[in-house]
C-alpha cells in the first residue's frame, strides 16, 4: 500500500476490495484482510498535496456477523 500514488489506486487491486465507507463510518476507507475481516482506516489530504500514509487501524471488525 505504500507504493500507491492515491487512495483510488487501491481500486486496481480487486483482492483488496477497497471502498470508502458511508453512513456512521463516513470518512473512513476499508480493505479486505481475508474473506471474513476488513481493516478500517483514515487518510487525509494536506494542503493541495495528496498524501498517502499508513494510517492507524481503527477497527478490525467482522462486519458479516451483523447480518447473520
Amino acid at each position: 500500500m505504500e507504493s500507491f500514488d492515491s487512495t483510488e489506486d487501491q481500486y486496481r487491486f480487486a483482492a483488496l476490495h477497497y471502498e470508502t465507507l458511508i453512513g456512521d463510518k463516513a470518512g473512513r476507507e476499508s480493505v479486505r484482510v481475508n474473506n471474513q475481516y476488513r481493516i478500517e482506516s483514515c487518510s487525509e489530504t494536506v494542503g493541495t498535496e495528496r498524501l498517502i500514509t499508513i494510517c492507524n487501524i481503527l477497527e478490525l471488525s467482522n462486519h458479516y456477523k451483523h447480518y447473520k
